[in-house]
């Protein structure tokens, strides 16, 4: 059976594993990753042969130093509910394909693919010291779509910018990979955030050998340029506003009513799900 971390256990070891190495990688494979693999396109990606061929190619690789998020049977914790944090409603079809496609896969404990997102709703104190342990300080490369500007609130200054298309990235590669390689010798830590081409850009740079650490920060991102890409981004963004990448604002009374407005409406659908699902 595919066995996955609690969020608190995977908080630790990788944390643990980006300070005691200095080339180690963190991949998060969602719902998405799983059906490019089985060739099905995704609302933001096709499923072209060559990034189903890469994809798998990046699922497969095995190193204790390439830590591997996945999203399926991860443990339910507290107020988990479905499109917040919960598994997803698909989760015996990724997990039937992915066991035929790759076998029983026991011999492997996969991190949390959410850990980073669910302690940043629940926890954002722990999520701040986290990132200012192992990201922000490093000299960096960002490859994504978040204006330069925004994103920096998030994971500190970037010395290395590499823009790629907000969908579909990975039918550019070919435009905007030589700029990653131009500066990677250069940099001790990249931060890829393009969608389902970040899995690709993780295992290419992997298999350089270079002495780098890669983390795979996933859509945390696109809280910092108010994109709402995602339930858990609509229904509980704000608090990775208000205690992340603005936590020395002062608010205003209507920035004060709107944030609360938000938490009723948040703990109201936490209430419903919990009590009807």
């Amino acid at each position: 059976m595919i066995q996955v971390k609690p969020t608190k256990e995977s908080f630790h070891d990788v944390l643990d594993s980006f300070q005691s190495n200095r080339r180690v990688f963190y991949s998060r494979f969602g719902d998405g990753d799983v059906y490019i693999m089985m060739g099905r396109d995704q609302a933001n990606h096709l499923a072209t042969p060559s990034l189903t061929q890469e994809m798998i190619e990046s699922f497969t690789i095995n190193h204790p130093q390439y830590l591997k998020g996945l999203a399926v049977n991860h443990p339910r914790e507290k107020a988990m509910v479905r499109g917040l944090f919960a598994v997803f409603r698909d989760n015996r079809e990724m997990v039937e394909f992915l066991e035929r496609q790759f076998g029983k896969l026991d011999n492997i404990l996969f991190e949390n693919p959410v850990f980073l997102h669910y302690l940043s709703v629940f926890n954002p104190q722990e999520v701040n010291a986290f990132l200012d342990k192992i990201i922000r300080p490093k000299r960096k490369m960002y490859i994504g779509s978040i204006p330069k500007e925004k994103i920096e609130k998030i994971i500190g200054a970037i010395d290395f910018y590499v823009q790629t298309p907000p969908k579909n990235a990975y039918a550019n590669i070919d435009e905007w990979w030589p700029e990653v390689m131009r500066n990677i010798h250069q940099v001790e830590l990249v931060i890829p955030a393009a969608g389902m081409a970040t899995r690709v850009i993780n295992k290419r740079l992997w298999n350089l050998n270079l002495e780098i650490q890669s983390f795979d920060i996933g859509s945390l991102v696109d809280v910092a340029d108010s994109r709402q890409s995602r339930k858990w981004i609509r229904l509980a963004g704000h608090r990775i506003e208000r205690y992340i990448i603005n936590p020395n604002k002062e608010l205003t009374t209507s920035e004060h009513l709107a944030y609360l407005k938000k938490e009723t409406k948040l703990k109201f659908y936490s209430f419903i799900k919990r009590t009807f699902s």
